[in-house]
């Protein structure tokens, strides 16, 4: 299963956008409407003026957030990095280079010397 392209966020972030858009536009231009009246054109202009607008501006801030936090790249990029190291993931200490295994070894000896002084 593949993760969906950053058009693919745009347009789920524009969609969402434009039904909050059209939901806060409604509630706007009735309140408008009920407190000033209905503009020239009437009521339902006045009212889908609102809805347009509002629709428009929140589509627009939410197909360009929703690209912006889309993190497909790192997604894939740690999905990579774990599949190649998920073997040393399973064994523990033993995927330690020789060095760092030796040195602790050595570190041991040596304190295990001096305390004895």
């Amino acid at each position: 299963m593949e993760q969906p392209s950053r058009i693919e966020y745009m347009k789920r972030g524009a969609l969402m956008g434009g039904a909050v858009g059209v939901c806060l536009g409604f509630a706007f231009g009735t309140y408008h409407i009920l407190r000033f009246g209905p503009s020239q054109g009437g009521y339902l202009s006045t009212l889908s003026r609102y809805m347009v607008s509002s629709a428009g501006s929140f589509a627009l801030f939410m197909g360009i957030g929703s690209v912006i936090r889309s993190e497909q790249s790192k997604n894939i990029m740690l999905k990579q990095y774990l599949e190649q190291h998920q073997k040393y993931y399973s064994r523990g200490f033993a995927n330690l280079p020789v060095e760092v295994l030796e040195r602790k070894r050595w570190d041991r000896k040596y304190n295990e010397k001096n305390e004895h002084k």
